[in-house]
C-alpha cells in the first residue's frame, strides 16, 4: 500500500504516523465513559459528532504506557470506514505530511502495527497499520483480584519497562541499534568524497543539509561480505556530540523489547563490537549500545568532527532561516517555513459570496475550514493550474490561510548574510543563493493577506 499523507502523532522521544485517509476528525477529549470488563487497551465511551466511539489508546496498543487524557496537548482522532465506530486517543498531534518516496521505507512484516519508517525533517516517524494495531486487542481482559478480609483487593498492572531497537541486516544476519542513538536513516545511493590514508571501513564523507558526515561501512568493520543493492541504507547515529553514518545490507523492522529480555554480554567477550543479544521469539539478535558506537568512533576518531566543529565549518544554524521555495508564473519565491503549517494537493475552493476579490473560496482540511487567498490576483499574474499545484497552509496568530502555488520546488536554509533586504510592499527580501548565482523573492505572508492588491 502506498501512503500518500500522514498525520504524525507524537509520543514522548518517540514518533508515529497514521495515513491520513484512515483519520475523519481531530477532537479535544471530551468525557470518557468507562466500559466494565473491557480489554485494556479500551478506555471507554465517547460521543464524537454525534455518534458513540469506542475511544482505544494508542500508547497502551503500542505497549508503551498510557495516555494522559486530562493533559491539554491530548485529542481524540476519529476514524473512517471500517474502524469508524472508534476513535484513538493519543498524547499529541504534531502536524500533517505529504509523503515524499524518497524519504520513506516500508517494512514488509505482516504481524507487526509498524508498516513503514519516514524521516521528516529531523524526525524519524514509525508509521502505523490501524489494521494490524487493533489486532493486538484481546477480547477480554478482566483484572485479577485478590480477597483479602471479605474484599476484593485490585491488583495493578504495572507495564514493564522496555526499549526499542532498529533491526537491520548484514551479510543475511539480524543486529540491532538502540533507536535512541539513531538521527536518521538515508539511501546508501549518495557521493561520497573519499579520505585519503583512512581505514579500511570508511567509505568518505557526506554532505547532509550542511554538515560533513564520515560515513562507515558497518559490514566491513564486522568482516562480512559486502551486498550492494537498493535497499542499503546509511544509519545516521550521534554519541556524545559526534555524528557518524553506518552503512548496512537493510532495514528490517523496529521492535519494542522488554527488558528481561535484553541480555549484555559477560566479561569473557569482547564487548567492543556487540553489547549484547536480544531475545526475540526462538532467535538470538545482536545488538549495539552507545558503548560500541564509542568505540567504532575512537578508532576512526582522527576522520570524525564533533558536532561543534562541523557547526563552525559550516553555516550557523542560529543566523540561519528555513524557506519554502514555490513558483508562480515560471517565477520562484519564497515563504518562511516557522509560518508553514503544511503543503496539500491542490483541490478547487468553495466560492463564499460577499468576500474581497483576492479570497478564492474555502476549502475543509480536516473540519477546518481554511480560506484560500490568491497570490496570482495580488500579483497582477496569470493563473496556471496543472497536476504539480499545490496549496500552502500558512497559520498566523492560530489563523490558518491557504496559498495556491504552481509548484512547490524546494526546502532549504539560508544564511542571514545572503538575505539582502529590498524597498517592496510585498517582497520584502531577496534571497542570494548558489553564491548570488540565484536571486529569489520572499513574500511577507501577513502582508500578503492584508494587501488590496497591487
Amino acid at each position: 500500500m502506498q501512503i500518500q499523507e500522514i498525520l504524525i502523532i507524537k509520543n514522548n522521544s518517540e514518533n508515529f504516523g497514521i495515513s491520513t485517509q484512515d483519520i475523519n476528525q481531530i477532537f479535544r477529549v471530551p468525557d470518557i465513559m468507562p466500559l466494565p470488563l473491557r480489554p485494556k487497551e479500551v478506555r471507554g465511551l465517547s460521543v464524537l459528532g454525534g455518534n458513540i466511539a469506542t475511544i482505544l489508546d494508542i500508547n497502551m496498543l503500542l505497549g508503551i504506557g498510557k495516555v494522559d487524557e486530562n493533559n491539554d496537548l491530548s485529542r481524540l482522532l476519529s476514524l473512517t470506514n471500517e474502524h469508524s465506530v472508534n476513535a484513538l486517543l493519543v498524547s499529541d498531534v504534531y502536524n500533517t505530511v505529504t509523503i515524499k518516496e524518497e524519504h520513506i521505507e516500508y517494512i514488509d512484516r505482516a504481524d507487526d502495527a509498524v508498516i513503514a519508517i519516514y524521516k521528516h525533517k529531523d524526525l524519524i516517524v514509525q508509521i502505523l497499520s490501524l489494521d494490524a494495531l487493533f489486532a493486538k486487542i484481546k477480547k477480554v481482559n478482566i483484572k485479577a483480584k485478590e480477597i483479602h478480609e471479605a474484599k476484593a483487593k485490585e491488583r495493578k498492572i504495572v507495564e514493564a519497562p522496555s526499549r526499542r531497537f532498529l533491526i537491520f541486516k548484514m551479510s543475511r544476519e539480524r543486529f540491532a541499534i538502540d533507536i535512541d542513538f539513531l538521527q536518521e536513516i538515508i539511501l546508501a545511493e549518495t557521493t561520497f568524497t573519499e579520505i585519503t590514508g583512512s581505514r579500511d571501513e570508511i567509505i568518505g564523507l557526506i554532505t547532509l543539509r550542511d554538515d560533513l558526515i564520515t560515513v562507515i561501512d558497518l559490514r566491513v568493520y564486522y568482516g562480512f561480505e559486502k551486498f550492494k543493492s537498493d535497499k542499503n541504507r546509511i544509519l545516521i547515529t550521534t554519541v556524545n556530540s559526534k555524528t557518524v553514518g553506518l552503512l548496512v545490507d537493510e532495514i528490517v523492522d523496529i521492535k519494542n523489547f522488554l527488558d528481561k529480555d535484553i541480555e549484555y554480554m559477560g566479561n569473557e567477550f569482547d564487548k567492543s563490537k556487540i553489547s549484547g543479544v536480544l531475545h526475540d521469539e526462538n532467535s538470538l539478535i545482536s545488538f549495539l549500545d552507545d558503548s560500541v558506537i564509542c568505540d567504532l568512533i575512537k578508532v576512526n576518531e582522527s576522520y570524525i568532527d564533533t558536532k561543534e566543529e562541523l557547526e563552525s565549518q559550516t553555516l550557523d544554524d542560529e543566523d540561519a532561516l528555513e524557506f519554502i521555495i514555490f513558483k508562480l508564473e515560471d517565477k520562484e519565491y519564497a515563504f518562511e517555513v516557522d509560518k508553514v503549517a503544511e503543503i496539500i494537493d491542490s483541490v478547487k475552493p468553495t466560492d463564499v459570496v460577499m468576500t474581497d476579490k483576492k479570497i478564492d473560496g474555502v476549502i475543509n482540511i480536516r473540519g477546518q475550514i481554511v480560506p484560500i487567498v490568491s497570490l496570482f490576483k495580488i500579483l497582477g499574474i496569470n493563473k496556471k493550474s496543472d497536476a504539480d499545484s499545490k496549496i500552502i497552509v500558512t497559520e498566523i496568530d492560530g489563523d490558518k490561510v491557504g496559498f495556491v502555488v504552481e509548484s512547490v520546488s524546494d526546502i532549504l536554509k539560508v544564511n542571514q548574510t545572503d538575505i539582502k533586504p529590498q524597498e517592496d510592499e510585498l517582497l520584502t527580501d531577496v534571497l542570494h543563493l548558489e553564491n548570488g548565482a540565484k536571486l529569489v523573492m520572499r513574500m511577507d505572508i501577513e502582508k500578503m493577506i492584508q494587501s488590496k492588491g497591487r
